[in-house]
């Protein structure tokens, strides 16, 4: 199961930077924010290598219109404390 997130916190932090910003792609407007914190790995031939390097915590924001996703770093966002290992 992955990691929900305070939606407000993510929704807050977006307001505070994405400033009404359109798709790069279509030009429309209309997003839709994942409410899980998924993890973006290093490419290993898609063999799963513990310990390979350091996985990045991601929010994706999806346009509603052509799919192009917007990948928000949810330790930047304020969403969860960076590893200190």
């Amino acid at each position: 199961m992955g990691q929900k997130i305070e939606f407000d916190k993510i929704i807050s932090h977006l307001n505070s930077k994405w400033e009404g910003r359109t798709c790069q792609m279509c030009g429309t407007g209309k997003w839709n924010v994942s409410d899980s914190i998924f993890e973006l790995r290093e490419y290993n031939q898609g063999n799963m290598v513990i310990g390979a390097g350091p996985i990045i915590p991601i929010v994706p924001v999806t346009c509603e219109n052509c799919g192009n996703t917007v990948l928000v770093n949810a330790i930047k966002a304020g969403l969860i404390e960076p590893n200190k290992k």
